[in-house]
């Protein structure tokens, strides 16, 4: 398990695997955007979609059988 130290000063458990998953998705965005995704279209449409609040990041699964 990795602990992640949010901006409350509490901690978000992770697994290892969801953790490496988090980073190496974090390093590929760096890396487009080193490339000129930014000036994309599609980039532009995810940004707006993300800055709008219009997807909802859950703590917990919604369903059971992903816990």
């Amino acid at each position: 398990m990795v602990k992640i130290k949010s901006r409350s000063d509490k901690y978000v458990e992770l697994k290892e695997a969801d953790y490496l998953l988090l980073v190496e998705n974090t390093i590929l965005i760096e890396a487009l955007k080193i490339a000129g995704i930014e000036s994309m279209p599609i980039y532009k449409a995810v940004r707006r979609i993300i800055d709008d609040k219009r997807v909802e990041v859950h703590i917990k699964p919604v369903s059971h059988r992903y816990s």
